[in-house]
């Protein structure tokens, strides 16, 4: 239980004092010497927890249950606790979590690298790319142009950052011809870029993904985009051109945004939606075209 006073983290323990785990696990699939969690209490599979012997449950601090055999740490905010407890004590098995230091296959031209930064297998890193520091950057990524990186950021492998955006004009015979694109991507602190992402640079000003901001994997982030702080893209997003994404947003799968299309801090995406206007703050908006559905946070505005 130190590790939870170290944290500050409000806990109630019921069990064996003495309670040793090796292990983590699903909740419906409970091991034998293991640690796992539950968000709410009436989803705890009593019958099969008190089968395994050594079982450790982490839950919501403020409700317990009297018929479970196993140990239950009551935690303020279950979820975060268990996946801080398993960074403490599991990360050996987090493959980000790599050593610092280039691996023999990548290339790298900027001498602009943070402190600690892990650069994967066969990774390009163009020469005006700026890293901070303890950046992870996996393996099969391209970056290029004048890419910065902030600390703690990770780059998920097959990653594309800093490839010239989707933008035209027509020449005399009418003809696509591609726009320059002379700004670069500035990535804040604590970002994830999913795997087999694709983040344009900018046209004529910066693609910016603000600190804390998540994505899942292929991802599409395009030209003169602006990602505030703690926004999270899940899987198959696609934003075109100088959209604004608000902070803490939510965008559900398969969501599909038209080019300067602004969405409003806390604002929620369903999924599939296709936004083709503006989202006002704190909404969730569903359908094809996308329509308020209602308030994301009723209770804020009572």
């Amino acid at each position: 239980m130190s590790f939870f006073d170290t944290k500050q983290i409000k806990y109630k323990f019921s069990g064996d004092p003495n309670v040793s785990v090796n292990a983590f696990c699903p909740l419906h699939s409970p091991k034998d010497y293991s640690i796992t969690w539950v968000r709410k209490i009436a989803d705890v599979p009593v019958e099969k927890l008190n089968r395994r012997s050594g079982m450790l449950l982490v839950a919501e601090l403020g409700e317990e249950i009297e018929t479970l055999n196993c140990s239950v740490i009551y935690a303020d905010n279950a979820h975060r606790s268990f996946f801080r407890v398993l960074e403490r004590f599991f990360s050996e098995s987090d493959p980000e979590q790599k050593r610092e230091g280039i691996e023999s296959s990548a290339v790298v031209e900027t001498a602009n690298l943070g402190e600690h930064v892990y650069i994967g297998h066969h990774s390009y890193i163009g020469r005006d790319v700026k890293t901070g520091d303890y950046v992870r950057i996996l393996n099969n990524v391209t970056i290029q142009g004048s890419v910065t990186i902030g600390d703690y950021t990770v780059i998920e492998s097959g990653s594309t950052i800093g490839a010239c955006g989707y933008g035209h004009y027509n020449d005399e015979n009418g003809d696509p011809v591609c726009v320059p694109h002379l700004g670069g991507v500035v990535i804040g602190s604590h970002v994830k870029i999913g795997a087999n992402n694709a983040v344009s640079r900018g046209c004529l000003s910066d693609t910016v993904i603000e600190d804390y901001v998540k994505t899942d994997n292929l991802c599409h982030i395009a030209h003169n985009d602006v990602i505030k702080r703690g926004a999270m893209l899940t899987a198959n997003t696609v934003l075109s051109g100088s959209t604004t994404i608000g902070k803490r947003v939510w965008t559900a799968p398969g969501s599909l945004l038209n080019n300067s299309i602004t969405v409003g801090d806390d604002a929620f995406l369903g999924l599939g939606a296709a936004v083709t206007k503006d989202v006002p703050e704190g909404k969730v908006v569903v359908g094809v075209p996308a329509k308020v559905l209602r308030e994301r946070f009723p209770e804020k505005k009572e």
